[in-house]
């Protein structure tokens, strides 16, 4: 707690540098600090309050004030208290900081917390406007501060063909965590523009006469509450002589990037789309890269074995057979890894280990689509396979991995 230092009414005025001087002296270099502190915070200048804070953890563990040319002396305690005292400096100046809106100078001190929930936390609360959208969004997710809320800003403000040329030349970035979140971001303000545009197109009138430009369509409560996919069955036309409700690239580009997602509710909007990109005219089915060559078709197998509604044997042979056609020189094992991966999701481990070990262990590198075979044994009995199978490769270090890394 700070000291209340009050200078009695009777007493001449004194400058804060002579009282702070005057405390020093006859109290001490803790009083001293509380005046100081007390003083800064009143002023809010939050980065003399930063170097007040580094003072006073330094006062505490009884070095001196300053940082010298000549390190300090610490012992191993030492050094752990002075890094969290200094942290924790970083975190109380920068939240501050933020909370003024300054979000350069706070994110310079919160980048070294690495507390992404405070980081979300601070920047949510403030409000984007013309003058601080662009610094939001490349703090979030340019500087890392917080990549999922500054992708949802990104799209709301710039649209979907900014939002996914910066998830194609910046999420390789971040973790695949982080990816994911991006990609449902992504994913859901795909579903809702696209399901928006339907409801509207639906609730047009029938009439061809000229609309005013101030016309808005009631749109039934009904429709509002309906599902893309329960509108693809009550409106199986919806799609006919070229009509679309949605940039049919953007779609496109939607389906290879909702493959992270993995939340039962993202994936049946990812297979809803699936199902309305398909019944798009043939012009807008854009090829895709193998395995998934035809975009709509392909997806609709990947995504409708994840949520059931595809037979899971049927979507696996679907991509199966692709292993034999797919150029592993121009490609790699990409289709063998879908095919693994695809298995290990659906909950078939046994399969997918026996493919990999098949396939994949010791004739290509990873390409990282597929899980890490230590992850996809998850039995005593597909571990212990696992293992022989580095011991016949003569492959030492995976050996011990499998051994070391399970107890």
């Amino acid at each position: 707690m700070i000291a209340s230092l009050v200078v009695e009414e009777n007493e001449p005025f004194m400058s804060p540098f002579d009282e702070l001087q005057r405390i020093a002296g006859e109290a001490g270099i803790g009083p001293a600090l509380d005046y100081l502190e007390q003083n800064v915070r009143r002023d809010k200048n939050y980065p003399a309050l930063f170097e007040v804070l580094k003072m006073r953890v330094r006062h505490r563990l009884e070095l001196p004030l300053l940082y010298s040319d000549n390190p300090d002396s610490l012992t191993e305690q030492q050094q752990r208290e002075l890094e969290d005292g200094l942290i924790s400096a970083c975190r109380e100046v920068g939240t501050l900081l933020m909370r003024t809106g300054d979000v350069q100078q706070g994110w310079m001190y919160l980048q070294p917390v690495g507390d992404r929930e405070l980081n979300q936390k601070l920047l949510q609360a403030i409000k984007p406007d013309e003058e601080n959208i662009d610094l939001l969004i490349d703090t979030a997710i340019a500087q890392g501060a917080a990549p999922a809320f500054g992708y949802k800003l990104l799209l709301n403000h710039y649209g979907t063909c900014n939002g996914i040329t910066t998830f194609e030349t910046q999420s390789a970035a971040f973790d695949r965590t982080t990816q994911k979140e991006m990609a449902v971001v992504l994913l859901d303000h795909l579903y809702n523009e696209l399901l928006d545009n339907i409801r509207y197109s639906m609730s047009l009138p029938d009439s061809d006469a000229p609309l005013d430009e101030d016309f808005e369509p009631e749109i039934p409560e009904e429709l509002k509450q309906m599902s893309l996919a329960e509108i693809l069955e009550q409106r199986p036309q919806l799609t006919e002589h070229g009509a679309h409700h949605i940039d049919t690239t953007h779609l496109a580009s939607l389906m290879r990037i909702a493959r992270l997602v993995d939340d039962p509710d993202d994936l049946r909007r990812a297979y809803q789309l699936s199902r309305y990109g398909n019944q798009l005219a043939e012009d807008f089915h854009y090829p895709g890269h193998p395995p998934f060559e035809q975009t709509y078709v392909d997806h609709l197998h990947y995504f409708g074995a994840l949520v059931g509604e595809i037979n899971a044997e049927d979507a696996v042979a679907h991509f199966r057979q692709k292993i034999s056609s797919v150029d592993t020189e121009q490609f790699g094992p990409v289709a063998i890894e879908t095919v693994v991966e695809l298995l290990f999701r659906l909950g078939n481990n046994e399969a997918a280990l026996e493919l990999t070990i098949e396939k994949l262990l010791g004739q290509h590198a990873p390409m990282g689509i597929a899980p890490d075979p230590m992850s996809i044994a998850n039995t005593e009995a597909m571990r212990q396979k696992l293992i022989e199978y580095y011991r016949s490769q003569n492959d030492l270090v995976s050996f011990a991995a499998g051994v070391l890394g399970h107890g």
